[in-house]
């Protein structure tokens, strides 16, 4: 193919080089969305590869607004218009700044001029196509401009200049002239990369065209056909096609493939992903389709093309729930030839040769066009709308080959089936019903035709010794936890960083992975993403020791996510917002685990939640519940400095960062809490009656400063080993609440002499011990001990907790 002023070698280069990347304007909708495209382009588009964008947010709805507006009296139309120019010059100066920013802002002083005069009627502009071209104009000027900001080479073309077609309805492209400018403009400039803009072409009297509904998909394949790629990807909010609509049923698969006849057929049938037009200009042998979602990135993609060997499979099960029939009467001829030359392909048609009818089904979306056209050729009563009825297909493969067609008609025995029967090309099994669907048959089917195991997204906040140590343990439980379920960790954080792969982590050198992987990230924004990832369901394991991470609870619950938790911040939240973090629990049914915040590994709350579900009440909790402190008094002796054995406990890592976060008792108020609200009582901060072993002079003074001032501990502490050993007694640390007849609470936390051979007086350092008294366990009570800190003995509990969570996600199914 030879262009004059191109080279074979540029034009083949083009071809083997180039991708096309579209984006729609969902992905455009503000600067924040401009800035995750860009990001977008310079990490996966090549650097020559061809973007093709649609107008920004809703600017196309806003234009056909003002163009309805100003056909009619009143100043409507010049509000909307400084309203559309508000915006688009509030993108300009949020993403761009110095010279980029005044060149743009000029260029767009100058189109909103001319918008004025037309509106003002000082300026005849022919047809609307002129006007919602500049939607078009605006995204790919501004996002070129921020990619040069941003230091990409990058220039925008309005495809005018280089697509030429016949008006019509469906314009009619000029390939082989489009083809030649497009790559003059593209070939030569090899390292640039070029934003386009979809929707429009330019007639051939020099008019603007419009290249209608979803023009824009079909911009990208058009121009990846005219330049011959191999890959044009399209990027969308969803991450690739479903085996149904994420919007109507709950659990859906993402689908890694989907040959041409597949997806076309799914397109026919009203699938909102891509319009039939996008499959056009496609060469099949050449091109592959990938849908990707812009707000995922990370997230599985579904190519199209034409893949051999494709086994019979049922993949996507799709619905509409309002169609329309004609009813025709088969006895007037020159109608059904008529019929026979309607530009519009049926979604379903049927004979029935016994009452001399033809039935033809469509889409809600064509009623008004099919109407339009039988009242031009006057079909009197030989043509009947029907209305009432709904539709539900299942697209795949040679459908009639697989099991899946046999379980469809079966699970449709018990609805009104006006119609069972198959696509014309075999590659879907379409049921015309008469009646309407709910959520509930929607759902029914689609888990009847696809028999999957549900999968559970993992993602973990915190990878300091607790999160590094069950990151280990998945590693060795992962073919055993897969058994119940699909567990993947998808992604890694600390408390800036973040590792995101929604296809799971790769965990055998998940350190070095991290440090070249994890990107900033702020996890209010991250929330808004995570309820599309493709999976059933999704936990965050919190590993923490954060208050802003235990404020995000009931977010985090609002969005779908299940929560595991060794952060403690959350159930010992002050009483309004742990109520609101309950409420928001419950009203959205996710499931909260968090077993390790009292006892690390120990099965405290398991019996606990045991004893009540067989109907015994509690009375009373008390024990050591600190490991830190259990080491601290388990090791204090009069040989031994109790400022020293502090200093020590920081150096291993045994206490808190600030040691006063456990020597005023603020770690057991916080466990204290949590085993109160376990049981049902309304329990706060300042009903517990607090013994701080800090000093009222060291409480407010710097951590460092604390640290060098530790000796001032030893002689109050030193007097209170002296005094308890008059009677033959010891100090220690202990926590505890009781319960009333009548529902009253006491407890409080401080010193208790404790005789030298009490189990209390005797454990292993480090050791927790839980004595809890029950109407059943009255005369003798149930002791759990065991370590009570430690990251291999807390990451078994947080493994616990998920292995409760699969067990009862599985149940629930």
């Amino acid at each position: 193919m030879a262009i004059e002023g191109l080279t074979e070698e540029q034009i083949q280069a083009a071809a083997e080089s180039v991708q096309v990347h579209k984006f729609g304007g969902s992905s455009l909708a503000d600067a924040f969305c401009y800035r995750r495209v860009a990001r977008i382009v310079t990490e996966y588009a090549g650097a020559s590869d061809v973007v093709v964008v649609s107008a920004a947010g809703d600017t196309t709805n806003r234009i056909l607004a003002i163009l309805r507006a100003s056909q009619q009296a009143g100043d409507t139309a010049t509000i909307l218009l400084d309203q559309l120019e508000s915006f688009q010059q509030g993108l300009i100066s949020e993403l761009l700044s110095g010279e980029l920013e005044q060149q743009l802002l000029a260029l767009s002083k100058e189109d909103f001029a001319r918008f004025r005069r037309f509106v003002a009627g000082e300026e005849t502009i022919t047809g609307d196509a002129e006007l919602l071209s500049y939607g078009e104009l605006w995204s790919a000027r501004l996002l070129a401009a921020l990619l040069r900001k941003q230091g990409t080479r990058a220039e925008h073309i309005d495809a005018r200049d280089f697509l030429r077609a016949e008006d019509a309805p469906e314009p009619i492209i000029q390939e082989p002239e489009s083809r030649a400018e497009l790559l003059r403009r593209v070939a030569p400039f090899p390292g640039t990369r070029f934003i386009v803009t979809g929707f429009i072409a330019r007639g051939l009297n020099n008019e603007s065209l419009t290249l209608g509904r979803n023009g824009s998909d079909y911009s990208a394949t058009l121009v990846g056909s005219l330049l011959n790629v191999k890959q044009v990807t399209i990027w969308k909010d969803v991450a690739g096609v479903y085996s149904a609509d994420p919007r109507k049923i709950e659990r859906v698969v993402s689908l890694p493939s989907l040959d041409w006849a597949e997806a076309e057929e799914l397109a026919r049938l009203g699938s909102p992903v891509l319009h039939p037009r996008t499959f056009q200009p496609v060469n099949r042998e050449r091109m592959v389709i990938s849908v990707r979602s812009s707000l995922k990135v990370e997230n599985q993609q579904t190519r199209i093309g034409q893949f051999e060997h494709t086994e019979p499979r049922g993949k996507v099960f799709t619905s509409l729930s309002e169609v329309v029939l004609f009813k025709v009467e088969l006895n007037d001829k020159a109608l059904v030839d008529k019929l026979n030359e309607l530009d519009l392909e049926p979604l379903f048609a049927w004979t029935e040769p016994e009452n001399h009818q033809q039935y033809l089904v469509f889409h809600q979306n064509h009623l008004e066009y099919i109407s339009r056209w039988l009242e031009q050729i006057d079909v009197g009563n030989t043509v009947t709308q029907i209305r009432g009825y709904s539709m539900v297909a299942l697209v795949g493969n040679r459908i009639q080959e697989t099991d899946q067609y046999t379980t469809f008609k079966l699970q449709l025995g018990e609805q009104k089936v006006r119609r069972f029967g198959l696509g014309e090309n075999g590659n879907s099994a379409i049921a015309i019903l008469e009646q309407q669907l709910d959520s509930r048959l929607l759902n029914r089917l689609h888990s009847q035709l696809f028999n999957y195991r549900r999968s559970l997204g993992v993602l973990v906040l915190g990878r300091g010794n607790i999160g590094t140590a069950w990151l280990e343990l998945f590693k060795q439980q992962r073919d055993r936890i897969n058994q119940m379920m699909d567990v993947r960790v998808i992604g890694i954080a600390n408390s800036k960083r973040l590792w995101l792969d929604y296809s799971g982590v790769e965990l055998s050198d998940w350190t070095s992975n991290f440090d070249r992987l994890a990107r900033p990230y702020v996890l209010t924004e991250l929330l808004r993403e995570l309820p599309n990832a493709p999976y059933d369901e999704l936990v965050i394991l919190d590993l923490t020791d954060a208050k802003p991470v235990a404020q995000l609870y009931p977010s985090l619950f609002a969005n779908g996510l299940h929560i595991i938790s060794a952060n403690k911040r959350a159930g010992s939240a002050e009483e309004s917002l742990y109520r609101e973090i309950r409420t928001i629990q419950h009203e959205y049914k996710r499931e909260w685990l968090y077993n390790t915040t009292v006892g690390a590994g120990l099965p405290l709350n398991y019996a606990i939640n045991d004893l009540r579900g067989q109907g015994d009440e509690i009375r009373s909790i008390s024990g050591i519940f600190s490991g830190t402190m259990s080491w601290l008094f388990e090791n204090f002796n009069a040989e031994t400095k109790f400022s020293d054995l502090v200093a020590e406990a920081k150096q291993r890592g045994y206490s808190e960062p600030d040691p006063r976060e456990d020597l005023s008792c603020q770690d057991l108020v916080r466990k204290l809490l949590i085993l109160a609200r376990e049981i049902g009582l309304n329990l706060d901060w300042e009903d517990i009656n607090v013994n701080s072993l800090v000093p009222e002079h060291l409480q407010n003074i710097s951590a460092e400063q604390f640290m060098q001032r530790l000796n001032e501990l030893d002689e109050p502490m030193d007097a209170m080993l002296q005094e308890a050993a008059k009677d033959g007694k010891v100090p220690r640390l202990l926590a505890s609440f009781s319960v009333t007849d009548e529902k009253r609470v006491k407890a409080q936390i401080g010193i208790e002499y404790i005789p030298e051979g009490d189990m209390l007086a005797n454990l292993i350092p480090g050791e927790n011990i839980f004595v809890i008294y029950t109407d059943w366990y009255s005369e003798m009570p149930l002791v759990i001990s065991g370590p009570g800190a430690g990251k291999h003995v807390t990451a078994g509990g947080v493994q616990s907790d998920l292995n409760q969570l699969l067990a009862r996600l599985s149940a629930a199914t």
